[in-house]
């Protein structure tokens, strides 16, 4: 288990690495660090629709691509593009109801005291709320 994880769902933990590794987190550094950890297992990143078309402007894109496969949640008024142009991206759409709020809209809710009920799992709000996160 990663530091952090939820023990009611075995097939995804919550960890806070970026967090305390401190300084600016690249997405490829956090792929490196899990892929490092978890030599044998396929990783998985979930998005947005609306940062499929932010791709290309990755830090080392196209070795991310080779890490993680790329999990998208249709988002409201992003349209997925049709044709990404990153080698080797392994994208799969997530099913799911669409949800109008990003997650940086969350972690800025969280910043200025907003409660975050009806848009996440309340099991989620908790552990934000005993870990401390993104105050």
């Amino acid at each position: 288990m990663l530091a952090g994880a939820m023990p009611h769902e075995s097939r995804m933990e919550i960890s806070d690495y970026e967090l305390t590794n401190g300084g600016i987190s690249y997405t490829i550094d956090t792929a490196r660090h899990f892929q490092s950890l978890f030599p044998s297992d396929e990783l998985f990143w979930v998005i947005g629709a609306d940062q499929l078309r932010l791709l290309s402007e990755w830090k080392d894109i196209a070795e991310l691509a080779k890490l993680v496969r790329f999990v998208f949640l249709e988002r409201p008024g992003h349209v997925a593009p049709s044709l990404i142009a990153i080698p080797g991206l392994r994208l799969i759409r997530g099913k799911g109801h669409l949800i109008e709020i990003s997650s940086s809209e969350l972690r800025d809710r969280v910043k200025a005291g907003l409660t975050l009920d009806n848009l996440c799992p309340q099991k989620v709000i908790a552990y934000i709320k005993e870990k401390g996160l993104y105050r």
